[in-house]
């Protein structure tokens, strides 16, 4: 994208307040899933637009040179090292409080998702700018729930208001709490959403962050949409399916 694109894009847009923070965890020996988000982000988007968070989680050193040759090119990257696995929600707190982003949204990515068109971003911008009351755009998903450890854990974390859990009837008939959500492999948030939650709750270690973050939208009455357009979300297996939900459930 052209810098007369760019400025084109921002005045469409203004309730973006460009840039935007991006934010990638890469993990492990997975150089060809950061090299290919990497070449994706930078080859669709233009580096003015955006200011890039990376985490690096117990990456092999081909990976921490990929990110430094970046950082050093386009100096718009930070680069959060971890030598050792801190799985991907206590690096996400650390990327959003080392220091906090400063910018209006935040862009998350997980490394197994990568952008396939140009145009990716200013899709997204346009359904900011079109819909102001919409906190979180992503791919949406519907998820049932019967375990009562979820409930207590919900209902005992700071960001609870006291809504019921809803529930809902999977289509087997039987009924579960029902949760609404953005998959955790992309999203874009309000920053001001992710301070006022205190996001990524501190007992979550790994997986299911996403639909809980959905339930913490909802008890305080913010809401998510629909938009991954021109993006390839969880395009890989899952490379750490071992790794812990949450620290505890509380409750029996």
């Amino acid at each position: 994208m052209s810098s007369t694109a760019s400025a084109e894009l921002a005045a469409l847009a203004p309730s973006v307040e460009f840039p935007v923070t991006i934010c990638v965890v890469c993990y492990g020996p997975h150089i060809d899933l950061a090299r290919r988000f990497l070449t994706s982000l930078y080859r669709f988007t233009d580096p003015a637009l955006f200011h890039l968070r990376a985490g690096l989680n117990e990456v092999v050193p081909a990976t921490d040179a990929l990110f430094q040759e970046y950082a050093d090119r386009f100096a718009n990257v930070t680069i959060f090292r971890e030598p050792v696995n801190l799985f991907k929600n206590p690096l996400m707190r650390r990327m959003f409080r080392d220091p906090p982003p400063d910018t209006r949204w935040t862009v998350w990515f997980d490394d197994d998702t990568h952008i396939t068109r140009p145009d990716w971003l200013q899709r997204l911008a346009l359904k900011i700018e079109s819909r102001p009351e919409i906190s979180q755009w992503g791919r949406t998903y519907s998820l049932w729930r019967g375990d009562e450890g979820i409930r207590s854990f919900i209902e005992s974390a700071p960001w609870y208001r006291g809504l019921p859990l809803a529930r809902g009837r999977r289509p087997s008939g039987q009924e579960e709490y029902h949760f609404v959500f953005a998959t955790g492999g992309y999203w874009a948030l309000r920053t001001d959403v992710i301070r006022a939650l205190d996001w990524p709750d501190p007992r979550i270690v790994h997986a299911n962050e996403d639909f809980l973050l959905g339930e913490a939208l909802r008890q305080h009455g913010w809401t998510v949409g629909a938009c991954d357009y021109g993006v390839k979300v969880n395009d890989a297996p899952r490379r750490n399916a071992e790794a812990p939900e949450v620290t505890k459930l509380p409750g029996p």
